[in-house]
């Protein structure tokens, strides 16, 4: 007997499968995003707005004694959840950097020169439009400049096997070293004043965590702990708390315990003798069987890295929960007659609509050519330039990143952050349609210049 069920946990597994692959599709992590803007944007514009804003002022926090420490829902959701984000995103950068596109040096150059080109050019763009502008809205350079991968990737997992893995990784690439670079930005940029004594706090924790990395701890409740004290301390140091995350990612071991052969000959032996076992109920009824398969789950764990197993643990949770929650309470911006018929006079929202629409892939464009024109960098198989064009134009979804850098550029509540919020919306659905429709009508082509070839030669034919 093969597998032990009752027939209803036969019918409910029927249900699991497809379940799981749903929520595990990368479309359906946009989709959720997506919705959450849209559910945002309708009640701030519908009666509800008064309720909707009452939401995002809701205290949360805790009370000790005489003590509170209570933050409004949308301050502890873009200060502190938020930090799973970038936690999340530094763990993915750890290991790019160490295994990935990053490691390889021609491709690292040329995701480098595509991004920075991504980067500048929109900030160039902005800075243009706002130069000598009131009102701050200058300090709103880096708006367009970062890509909101999960949206992105979600357009490009819509067109399916039309794209090839290659530039798909592109589109990856471009986006984690935007992100590098738009988390510099926050550092070094949008920091206002540093206190000093936190910062000595922090990085007493930070040598902490480094020094269970070099020690071979594993357990997450250590890593959790030391890096809620450094998240506390970034708070009072003056630098934005998202910080935090990326600083305790790159804390978190990248090594196996075990190596893959030594785990192959370990385990060899234990599975043959819980194969053995005759009795459906062997697991149950004989504490030698069940510790046999439990020393095969220590086993496999110790061959797999924290950094791997924490990263694929918090994929869903940040996609489904942590950034569609980001974007219902950032996203609510009241838009009526005069916000659209006003968008050409509002340097601001024209800064960053060009910045991601026009400068996105202006800049990847002009990126990549510089980069394999000079001999720096070589582009990878299947990245034509209607391909590159159509990733320059995903890269314009901005949504994520470029709301949080409007959050801290432009202050809460004024005129400038409503105008780059309903700015970033437009031009971040603009983008989206855009690439999906310039790499469909590419791979189209493409399919059909192999069906001619195809008929030409005769290959394929009966």
């Amino acid at each position: 007997m093969e597998q032990i069920k009752p027939d209803l946990e036969r019918q409910v597994d029927k249900l699991r499968e497809p379940f799981r692959a749903f929520v595990s599709a990368q479309t359906t992590a946009s989709a959720f995003l997506v919705l959450a803007m849209g559910a945002a944007l309708w009640l701030a514009n519908s009666r509800f707005a008064a309720d909707y804003q009452a939401l995002q002022q809701f205290p949360l926090g805790l009370v000790y004694g005489e003590t509170q420490v209570v933050w409004p829902l949308l301050h502890l959701v873009n200060d502190g959840v938020i930090a799973l984000f970038f936690f999340l995103i530094g763990l993915e950068i750890k290991r790019e950097l160490l295994v990935g596109e990053l490691r390889d040096g021609a491709r690292a150059r040329l995701l480098l020169s595509a991004a920075l080109g991504g980067m500048l050019v929109p900030a160039g763009l902005y800075l243009a439009i706002n130069a000598g502008m009131d009102g701050g809205h200058v300090h709103g350079w880096a708006i367009p400049m970062a890509t909101d991968t999960a949206i992105a990737i979600g357009v490009l997992a819509a067109l399916g096997s039309r794209i090839p893995r290659s530039v798909a990784a592109f589109l990856v690439g471009v986006a984690i070293v935007d992100d590098i670079g738009a988390i510099l930005v926050i550092a070094l940029v949008y920091t206002e004043g540093l206190n000093l004594t936190a910062l000595v706090v922090a990085a007493v924790f930070l040598s902490f965590l480094i020094l269970l990395n070099r020690a071979g701890f594993r357990t997450p409740a250590l890593y959790a702990t030391a890096g809620i004290g450094l998240w506390i301390a970034i708070v009072h140091s003056g630098i934005h708390a998202s910080i935090a995350g990326v600083i305790v990612a790159a804390a978190v071991p990248a090594r196996p315990r075990l190596r893959p052969a030594a785990l192959g000959r370990r385990i060899g032996g234990i599975v043959a003798k819980v194969s053995a076992a005759v009795r459906p109920q062997a697991v149950l009824a004989e504490a030698h069987t069940h510790q046999r398969i439990t020393q095969v789950e220590r086993l496999a764990r110790a061959s797999t890295t924290p950094l791997r197993r924490w990263e694929a643990g918090l994929e869903l949770p940040v996609a489904l929960l942590v950034l569609p929650l980001f974007a219902f309470l950032n996203a609510g911006v009241r838009i009526d007659l005069d916000t659209v018929f006003g968008m050409f006079g509002n340097p601001v929202l024209l800064g960053t609509v060009a910045g991601l629409v026009v400068g996105k892939p202006v800049g990847i464009l002009l990126g990549v050519w510089l980069g394999t024109r000079t001999g720096w960098a070589v582009p990878p198989p299947g990245l034509t330039t209607g391909r590159l064009a159509g990733i320059g134009l995903l890269a314009g979804v901005g949504f994520t990143m470029s709301t949080f850098i409007a959050n801290l550029a432009l202050g809460k509540g004024t005129d400038g952050l409503a105008g780059a919020k309903f700015a970033i919306v437009v031009a971040s659905a603009i983008s989206a349609l855009a690439g999906y429709t310039v790499l469909r009508l590419v791979s189209e082509r493409a399919a059909n210049g192999t069906r001619r070839m195809a008929a030409t030669t005769g290959v394929g034919g009966s």
